[in-house]
């Protein structure tokens, strides 16, 4: 049977790792409502058709990227890189390829020219309303990848602490059952005592009679 502490300590890490990823979730609802009433408040101040769809600009390029990687034996991590990272470097498991050591005589390569404030599609001077809209998404994102890791941190300990209460179970189980066998044994002896006594006790009786 699992020692009790091992279970108790499975099942704290389980608690830990819910109460964290319910306070996250929290933060993450207060980042986006922030984050619509400050738009609702931009939208205001310029007017509906100044902040729309149709100031978007004509190309996007998104500013992060996310990273999947699983490791073996392990649950799955999320990890939050600017958006211009070289396709070239990511691997196809979200695993980061290290660059060799330029050739001779070759050119380095330029370094990737970080994509437009997308501020600045509504206008030059933006009220601040509208900038504290962004920062709101921009950290909802980063909050966004914390808790796709914090979510499977809580699986895999729902799966460490499941696994321990049915080996709990099953040894224990195990135990009851030498007992019952035991128990049997032991009633097949007294019925046998009992039995050599009475076999006796007519013996004797005959030889007194004849």
């Amino acid at each position: 049977m699992a020692e009790p502490t091992e279970l108790d300590a499975a099942a704290l890490e389980l608690l830990e790792a819910l109460e964290t990823l319910h306070q996250r979730r929290q933060f993450l609802t207060q980042l986006l409502r922030q984050g619509w009433l400050s738009l609702s408040q931009a939208r205001y101040s310029l007017g509906w058709h100044r902040v729309s769809a149709l100031q978007y600009g004509a190309t996007m390029a998104p500013r992060v990227r996310v990273l999947h990687r699983q490791e073996p034996g392990g649950s799955p991590r999320f990890e939050e890189v600017p958006g211009t990272e070289p396709e070239a470097q990511l691997g196809g498991d979200g695993l980061r390829q290290r660059r060799g050591p330029p050739e001779k005589g070759g050119a380095a390569p330029a370094p990737a020219r970080a994509p437009p404030d997308p501020l600045a599609w509504f206008g030059v001077l933006v009220p601040p309303s509208l900038r504290q809209a962004q920062g709101c998404f921009v950290q909802g994102v980063t909050v966004a990848v914390e808790l796709a890791g914090l979510q499977g941190a809580v699986m895999a300990a729902a799966t460490r602490y499941r696994a321990l209460l049915r080996r709990g179970g099953g040894e224990s189980g195990d135990s009851e059952g030498e007992g019952d066998d035991g128990e049997k044994d032991g009633g097949g002896d007294v019925k046998g005592d009992g039995g050599g006594k009475s076999d006796v006790t007519e013996t004797a009786g005959d030889a007194a009679t004849r």
